[in-house]
């Protein structure tokens, strides 16, 4: 499936191509080969120009077929059909690939090796969409042994791509970013042709962030980067890849240069599918600067589009101290069963939700399953944010001596990936758990550092919320090693409410309230519920 373009320089940078000045040349000739429109379809297919892609390799097919070069004509079948579905046209497409298996079939029972692996390499990737993920494995390995046998190294580039994603489907993480790591080497070296390479781009970044894989992420992107440069005019990436591009600028902290990519997709992207992904990061990056008009906007248009968009607008509420909505709508997000990726995220957003005045039994139900995805995926970002949830709960458990650990090994993550603002929280939460222990002066430092992130960031709603924090213990109670959850325990204490009432506010059991109350009069050294009640109004932790 060879075409012009390939290759990179001397530097191992790809060779620049102007598809706008080889498309004008090509569309100008007068009796063009069969050869001259294929090459006509790819300079209009790198364009985005769908419609003369179409008819350039459509004619291009009728000619190989005249010429009787039947595996030339087989290519163009597969990239006629590959590029309509890719557009929507749920007719056509579909139609084109059953073109192509009807002409693979005939051709391989000639001895056409390659058609062979083309068929094996739809067939699996047929498999794959409709879900039947056992199935895909085992076509991809027959496929990407008969591209190897036949010589063709796009069709094996394809087919082990299939192949890799498939792995990675099915819980075989290492041996399918194992063959990703080697397509993106060969792309780099100019093994594949330039028709091959986006494609599998795309393809491989995508699975990385499903797996939020962000440290391979980062380092394909870049390659992407290059890639995309160096095809001028080149527009069909430009979408989903450029989702793809401003996720990992937005997590290493480049916010405005990911808003400025995302609004310029937004502006022209017409495929639902890619647009509602845009509007949804869009909003987010929104919502986190403190625009919450425009995050709003945005959440709806998603929404609209079909895209679940927790939790997102679950943090939005939040943020406007609407918290029972911020739950019901995490809640909600989560019992639909989302892919592993995004149910990472929702349970890290619940976990926040629910220990902030919220039910902690669900919180570090939710840690906990959090906890084990990361465990099964493997990767640094999961397993920060494993960590990070795990530490909250313990927080709001009055446990800081648990807490402290599982955030140095989470801010530890969030350096490693070079994201700035995930690291901001978990110094936060460091200053919490510092403040529990009754060192208020680490505590005070932890803020001081997250504060000067996220001010530069201009991650406004999240600086108002660590200012709240930083005021909220008084001196007495942090200096005398009081959680968050015991200062709210103390000051009903001192309301005159029983353990009964304490747990009914709080939505805790008796038996933690009765814990709380317990720790509380051991760290306060006193011996009775009147002592600590004395206690709480003489250092002016409720009102007179």
């Amino acid at each position: 499936m060879s075409t012009a373009g390939a290759g990179t320089g001397g530097d191992r940078r790809p060779v620049a191509t102007d598809w706008a000045a080889r498309f004008r040349v090509l569309q100008a000739s007068s009796a063009p080969t069969a050869s001259e429109l294929d090459d006509l379809g790819t300079a209009a297919w790198f364009l985005g120009r769908i419609d003369a892609c179409e008819q350039a390799w459509s004619a291009a097919y009728d000619a190989y077929l005249r010429e009787g070069l039947t595996d030339a004509a087989i290519r163009c079948a597969f990239w006629v059909g590959y590029t309509l579905e890719e557009n929507g046209l749920a007719v056509k497409g579909p139609a084109w690939m059953a073109r192509l298996m009807e002409l693979c079939g005939r051709r391989a029972a000639e001895g056409g090796a390659e058609a062979a692996a083309v068929a094996a390499t739809c067939q699996a990737a047929a498999a794959w969409g409709a879900g039947r993920i056992d199935d895909a494995v085992q076509l991809g390995e027959r496929a990407v042994a008969l591209a190897r046998d036949a010589g063709s190294s796009d069709v094996e580039v394809l087919a082990t791509m299939g192949l890799a994603r498939a792995l990675v489907q099915s819980g075989s993480f290492e041996r399918g970013f194992d063959l990703m790591d080697a397509l993106m080497l060969s792309i780099a070296n100019g093994g594949v042709s330039d028709r091959v390479a986006g494609p599998v781009y795309c393809a491989v970044i995508a699975s990385c962030l499903d797996r939020w894989d962000i440290a391979r992420a980062s380092a394909w992107t870049r390659d992407l980067n290059d890639w995309c440069d160096a095809q001028r005019g080149l527009v069909p990436f430009r979408g989903e890849c450029s989702v793809h591009r401003a996720t990992v600028l937005g997590i290493g902290g480049e916010w405005q240069e990911a808003a400025d990519v995302l609004a310029d997709v937004a502006e022209r992207e017409r495929r639902p599918a890619t647009l509602e992904n845009v509007l949804y990061e869009l909003a987010e990056l929104h919502r986190r600067a403190g625009e919450a008009q425009l995050a709003e906007d945005g959440f709806r248009r998603a929404a609209a589009l079909g895209r679940e968009v927790q939790p997102g607008l679950g943090r939005l509420r939040w943020d406007a101290g609407r918290l029972s909505t911020a739950r019901t709508g995490v809640a909600r997000a989560l019992a639909a069963a989302p892919p592993p990726g995004r149910r990472a995220d929702l349970l890290a957003a619940q976990v926040e939700f629910e220990t902030d005045r919220g039910d902690l039994g669900i919180a570090a139900r939710a840690a906990a399953e959090l906890r084990a995805l990361a465990d099964v995926l493997g990767t640094t970002y999961l397993t920060a944010l494993a960590d990070r949830a795990a530490a909250t709960v313990h927080l709001a458990e009055g446990r800081p001596e648990q807490a402290q650990p599982a955030l140095r090994r989470s801010w530890t993550g969030w350096r490693e990936l070079d994201d700035p603002y995930d690291g901001a929280l978990a110094r936060i939460l460091l200053g919490c758990a510092a403040r529990a222990l009754g060192d208020e002066d680490a505590a005070q430092l932890e803020f001081d550092a997250a504060r000067t992130t996220l001010a530069g960031l201009g991650a406004l709603p999240d600086l108002a919320r660590l200012e709240r924090i930083a005021a909220s213990a008084p001196p007495a109670a942090a200096a005398a090693g009081l959680s968050r959850r015991e200062l709210e325990v103390l000051q009903l204490v001192a309301t005159g409410s029983s353990n009964r009432d304490i747990a009914g506010r709080l939505f805790l059991s008796e038996r933690t309230v009765a814990r709380h109350v317990s720790n509380i009069l051991a760290k306060l050294g006193l011996t009775s519920r009147s002592a600590a009640t004395a206690f709480a109004f003489e250092h002016g932790l409720v009102d007179a």
